[in-house]
């Protein structure tokens, strides 16, 4: 004899597209700052931030409008549309310049000069999976700093969806972006 348990169809997964993602966030079923990415589809809660995590982004923020100012738009935990169906929300995007600051519609991948994920729960999934996703839309250059172990991961050279070079540095190196002529002390972000 079956149980109402097993006579249940199995759950069928819903995928959405960005445009209904952010028409969702529109019509306030979601809300905007609720701490939500769409990932392939799928609509995924975001890690919580503990204050070592939120500390690194504003030393991020700080760093990188005094070295490069107003030649470049720097985004915190906002959106980028990488593809129809992934919109992430990275911690740090330097973006190119362009006088609506982007209210006409989200930064895509083209538009991103550098994105910068701070991890500390989050840091299998960011380099798992939202780097995969940075590198596949042609994002040149990815940070990702690893807060467990004190490390910045710097992935450049985007390749079939990963990031052909990978260099991890530490306390007393030195990260540099020739593109944006950059270069940051480990310890400035990490503190």
């Amino acid at each position: 004899m079956m149980t109402s348990l097993q006579a249940t169809a199995p759950a069928v997964r819903r995928r959405f597209s960005a445009d209904e993602y952010e028409r969702m966030i529109a019509a306030g079923i979601l809300a905007e700052d609720e701490r939500l990415e769409l990932i392939d589809g799928e609509i995924r809660p975001m890690s919580s931030i503990g204050s070592r995590h939120a500390a690194c982004v504003k030393r991020l923020i700080a760093v990188l409008t005094e070295r490069l100012g107003r030649q470049v738009i720097i985004g915190a935990q906002d959106p980028i549309r990488l593809s129809d169906d992934t919109e992430p929300q990275a911690d740090i995007t330097v973006l190119r310049p362009r006088d609506d600051f982007y209210a006409g519609a989200l930064p895509c991948g083209r538009d991103v000069l550098l994105v910068v994920e701070v991890a500390d729960a989050s840091l299998g999934f960011d380099r798992e999976v939202k780097l995969p996703h940075y590198a596949a839309a042609g994002i040149g250059v990815a940070w990702l700093v690893d807060l467990n172990h004190d490390v910045i991961e710097r992935h450049a050279r985007p390749m079939h969806g990963r990031y052909a070079e990978v260099v991890t540095l530490q306390r007393g190196e030195t990260l540099h972006s020739p593109a944006l002529d950059l270069s940051v002390r480990v310890e400035e972000i990490i503190g």
